[in-house]
């Protein structure tokens, strides 16, 4: 049919591992992938329509009977699942639409895989739209890990985008929505929310004081989806002579702490897959005063730091890429014995993808 090939987005799934359950998908990868796909097709379809983007980026009923997305019996393969968009009851009433929405979020994905900043602001030119959007693919592409790499194809079986250069290009993405050397960041505890007033109060661990500010309604939904004890709030934060935190201004963004161990084989470079399925897990832990994010993996001598998780998580990958390219692949006469120790301890647990 014509229009399932012109609305057709198809779900490729590839282990990036060898052994015992490569040829496995958990049920929750598919899921992720399917509501981040379904959710950014709705948002695209309201953003067609000049529809309004209000505080929860709540998608109306009509566009969820219009623009749902249909998956087809999967296909033989590492995972593959077809899938293309057409009405609830598949009677197809609005083809032109359904045409304009898909070919709207190819032209999006191809901006993600490309890591086009300037094509992705002309896709979405109404910003209330950008930071919803980035949220919906940050799950579809991020809820992979490290274990399957997702592509997404058309219908003749070209990729899209894939879920390596799709996560690097969303963190640039949303990192690019700060405004460069004007914000820093502040951690404490989420102590209440004014929603009314769009106020939030938080507890800063060093000192015991209670500061408050003041955030924007795109704000909202990260505060809602992360009401934990510890937040980091990133913006302009004013200091008092002791060089702390007494009040912040022009948040921009409010991220969850999280110091949950990072599995390691989601950090490895593009080139590399492991051997087999392993536990190794990185443990992370905050400083002291909670300001500082530490990882540290003692088999391969990692111990890092950052002050935000992702930094912490860009800092890990960067190491694993120097180790695999200075220490692993370097002759043993020019190593000294520690270094030959942790070179074979790199070649039993990964290898390049091409070998």
């Amino acid at each position: 049919m014509d229009l399932e090939r012109e609305t057709f987005f198809g779900l490729h799934f590839e282990p990036r591992h060898d052994g015992e359950g490569a040829h496995v998908l958990p049920a929750q990868n598919l899921v992720q992938a399917l509501e981040g796909l379904q959710r950014t097709i709705h948002l695209v379809a309201m953003m067609k329509e000049g529809r309004e983007v209000k505080t929860r980026a709540r998608v109306t009923r009509d566009i969820e009977e219009r623009f749902q997305l249909h998956c087809e019996v999967p296909e033989h393969g590492s995972y593959y699942q077809p899938t293309f968009i057409a009405e609830r009851d598949q009677s197809l009433f609005s083809p032109d639409e359904a045409r304009e929405v898909a070919q709207i979020t190819r032209g999006l994905l191809g901006s993600i895989a490309t890591g086009d900043e300037q094509n992705f602001k002309r896709t979405v030119v109404d910003s209330a739209f950008r930071a919803p959007i980035i949220a919906s693919l940050g799950k579809m592409f991020g809820g992979q890990g490290g274990h399957y790499r997702l592509s997404v194809e058309d219908k003749a079986g070209n990729v899209i985008v894939d879920s390596v250069s799709a996560n690097d290009a969303l963190e640039r993405l949303q990192q690019a929505r700060l405004s460069p050397g004007t914000h820093s960041i502040v951690t404490g505890y989420f102590n209440k929310v004014d929603f009314k007033e769009r106020k939030l109060s938080l507890l800063i661990p060093s000192t015991g004081r209670l500061i408050s500010c003041l955030y924007e309604e795109d704000i909202e939904p990260a505060l809602l989806e992360n009401a934990r004890d510890l937040i980091q709030v990133v913006g302009t934060i004013e200091l008092d002579e002791d060089g702390n935190p007494q009040r912040i201004t022009d948040v921009q963004e409010v991220h969850p702490v999280n110091t949950d161990d990072i599995d390691l084989i989601e950090l490895l470079p593009d080139y590399l897959k492991a051997n087999e399925l392993n536990n190794l897990r990185i443990t992370v832990e905050m400083s002291e005063d909670k300001q500082t994010y530490f990882a540290k993996l003692d088999e391969l001598g990692i111990d890092q730091a950052a002050y935000t998780r992702s930094d912490l998580i860009d800092v890990l990958e960067a190491e694993l890429d120097f180790l695999w390219k200075n220490v692993a692949q370097e002759d043993d006469d020019n190593l000294a014995p520690k270094a030959c120790l942790l070179k074979a301890e790199l070649r039993k647990l990964f290898k390049e993808i091409s070998e």
